[in-house]
């Protein structure tokens, strides 16, 4: 059996008294593109945040295929600087030739050539997304971490910014993990959907990713009934589809 990119054994966190999880458990398998799913607050972030090492479990155990995985994160927001073009974003600024022939080849690969000098201030909505993307991708990670990555975009680029990652991840074999909220997205990115409510994985699905848009749909509409179902009904979602 192929040993799983990350594993993740009965992972507790609490901050003070409030228990943000309670004993999840899943993995990574290489090239995957899982989607965690589920209301804001209820551990989404957190786990993705242990996962990059941001932060340690309260108790439970992260392993990793490779102790020097590597292993990037796209944000919402971009963490974009302002102040340096979109080359010097992607490279740092480095005055190395190697990293700034990698750099503009890496540009080239999200849709951005030609924008080497650009700040991103004179971006669109979906290019500031696909400059940070580039920036992820620059690292050659092993693994790519997306938090609502496309939260703050108009419905036409999201859905077109969805294509586009999840192209840019089979292409590469890249592992990747995606956090949400729309069970949407959820199902039409990724190989497999898990819900994740009041700090637990209650639910775990076979996503959608390349399907018709009714299966699609489907695999949405089993997920968001297992979302909105009362917490004692979590048992009866697990045996939905």
């Amino acid at each position: 059996m192929t040993k799983p990119v990350v594993k993740l054994s009965h992972i507790y966190k609490q901050y003070g008294d409030n228990h943000a999880l309670r004993d999840v458990s899943f993995d990574l398998q290489p090239g995957e593109f899982v989607a965690l799913v589920g209301m804001s607050g209820g551990g989404k972030s957190t786990l993705l945040r242990l996962i990059a090492q941001l932060e340690l479990p309260t108790a439970g155990t992260i392993e990793y295929a490779d102790e020097n995985l590597v292993t990037r994160v796209m944000f919402q927001d971009g963490r974009l600087l302002p102040w340096m073009t979109t080359l010097n974003n992607v490279s740092f600024a480095s005055h190395d030739a190697k990293v700034q022939a990698r750099a503009q080849k890496t540009l080239a690969a999200v849709g951005l050539a030609g924008f080497e000098q650009t700040y991103p201030t004179e971006l669109s909505g979906g290019q500031k997304q696909r400059l940070a993307l580039a920036r992820a991708l620059m690292a050659d990670p092993e693994l790519l971490l997306l938090d609502e990555p496309l939260g703050a975009l108009d419905a036409l680029t999201r859905r077109n910014m969805q294509s586009f990652i999840t192209k840019i991840c089979d292409d590469s074999h890249l592992t990747t993990l995606l956090i949400t909220h729309d069970v949407d997205e959820a199902a039409r990115m990724a190989n497999r959907v898990i819900v994740v409510k009041n700090g637990r994985a209650v639910y775990e699905t076979a996503g959608a990713k390349g399907q018709t848009p009714e299966t699609v749909a489907r695999v949405a509409d089993q997920v968001l009934k297992v979302i909105l179902a009362p917490d004692e009904e979590a048992k009866e979602g697990e045996r939905l589809g």
